[in-house]
């Protein structure tokens, strides 16, 4: 029962948008990576983030939601020390 009404409550306060990743959480519940509460609050996959946090980290591309690509770092080479003097990667604010 108790899952029946959390499915229900999730139903009713976690509209779909089209093309998102989702998560299922029960085979009749879905949970999109995007979905908006009933008070403008965006799921991330793990919380409930408002707008400004929303629009900080993700961006509409390719018909879903993605992380922003300055949050990879695909062009870091771990075996290259070149500026790092020994120390490693130096730990940036957006790392956390």
């Amino acid at each position: 029962m108790k899952s029946a009404l959390l499915a229900l409550s999730i139903l009713l306060v976690a509209p779909a948008l089209v093309h998102a990743d989702e998560i299922t959480l029960l085979p009749a519940v879905k949970l999109q990576i995007g979905d908006r509460d009933d008070y403008g609050h965006y799921w991330d996959g793990d919380h409930w983030r408002d707008r400004d946090w929303w629009a900080h980290h993700y961006d509409w591309r390719d018909d879903r939601w993605r992380p922003h690509d300055d949050y990879r770092h695909h062009d870091r080479d771990d075996d290259d020390d070149q500026g790092h003097h020994g120390h490693g990667h130096e730990r940036h604010h957006h790392d956390d």
